[in-house]
């Protein structure tokens, strides 16, 4: 009796298994490739970060050598993405930049100065005076403590070996699971 009601039942749960294996996969997600559509997650976190940024960017209102070619007046990418901020952001109440450089070539100097003010004319025309002049970054910084501290935590070594080792991967002997 036992074996007639499993002979009865196992075709039923062998056709429940095989319609739901016939179920299409879903769409692999590529992590190395842009995106096929807009991802708003990104934007979100974009732009509750960009007031902090914002906010630190105001607080410093400072340019670098970074900021320029080596070697150059000309104004790299980072350069001209941090000047046309300023420019939105000093748009209505103008303001002072610095440029921060230990540079001793007073033309070479000079020169990004004067790059830097035409760039920020031509983002900003109409806008409030923007000025870049030199001189040390406006933030705060640190205290004697803080930079103590943050030195300390600097000088602490660090366990390097396991940051570059995979716990299973095939340098280690490991299966690769």
């Amino acid at each position: 009796m036992l074996r007639s009601s499993v002979r009865k039942i196992l075709p039923s749960i062998v056709a429940v298994m095989l319609t739901a294996g016939c179920q299409s996969p879903e769409p692999t997600i590529t992590m190395n490739s842009p995106p096929g559509s807009e991802d708003t997650s990104r934007t979100t976190v974009g732009e509750y970060f960009a007031y902090h940024n914002d906010q630190g960017l105001m607080a410093d209102l400072s340019i670098a050598d970074m900021h320029f070619i080596a070697d150059s007046e000309h104004l790299n990418g980072t350069g001209e993405a941090r000047l046309e901020r300023y420019a939105e952001l000093l748009a209505t109440s103008g303001g002072r930049l610095y440029y921060d450089t230990r540079m001793q070539d007073s033309a070479l100097v000079d020169a990004r100065l004067r790059v830097a003010r035409e760039f920020l004319m031509q983002v900003s025309p109409g806008s409030k005076r923007i000025d870049i002049v030199l001189g040390m970054p406006r933030g705060r910084g640190m205290d004697a403590v803080e930079s103590a501290a943050g030195r300390g935590v600097a000088q602490q070594p660090e366990a390097r070996g396991p940051a570059y080792h995979l716990a299973g991967s095939i340098e280690s002997g490991g299966s690769g699971n």
